[in-house]
């Protein structure tokens, strides 16, 4: 017995492409027919099944189990865990917020600081004493 591309794919439950891919790379065997399509015998399929079924999903699908197999002291205790590190995660969040607010406050009073310091700077310089200086006579060029 011989099966086409399409009928060998669902026979085996793979893709056609999947099996147009063995095909020409040589690891199944199959006859070119005279309109371009194959024929694939069903041994061949079978042999080239065999040594491909875990690829196949649907031949060999492990089952996922629906419980964890925890007793329920342990998932209390992992739960009761789960809230302290939440609790403890929210109370970093709530001073961290806190510490960048008193880093952005002291920013400003620095800020102010220096600005106050700068005005001080100005007042200084404009006290100093002015000197006039007075012309030297005729004399006191003279001789001194």
């Amino acid at each position: 017995m011989s099966y086409t591309l399409g009928e060998a794919a669902k026979a085996v439950g793979f893709s056609k492409p999947t099996l147009s891919r063995a095909i020409k790379s040589g690891k199944l065997s199959a006859r070119r027919l005279d309109d371009g399509s194959y024929s694939v015998d069903a041994s061949e399929l079978e042999r080239w099944k065999d040594a491909n079924g875990h690829r196949n999903r649907d031949a060999k699908r492990i089952a996922t189990p629906t419980e964890t197999p925890e007793t329920p002291l342990e998932t209390n205790t992992l739960q009761a865990e789960v809230e302290k590190l939440r609790a403890q995660v929210e109370s970093d969040q709530r001073e961290r917020g806190f510490l960048e607010q008193r880093i952005e406050d002291l920013k400003d009073r620095a800020d102010r600081a220096e600005r106050k310091e700068d005005q001080l700077h100005a007042l200084l310089a404009d006290l100093r004493p002015q000197t006039i200086a007075k012309p030297k006579g005729f004399w006191s060029r003279l001789f001194g």
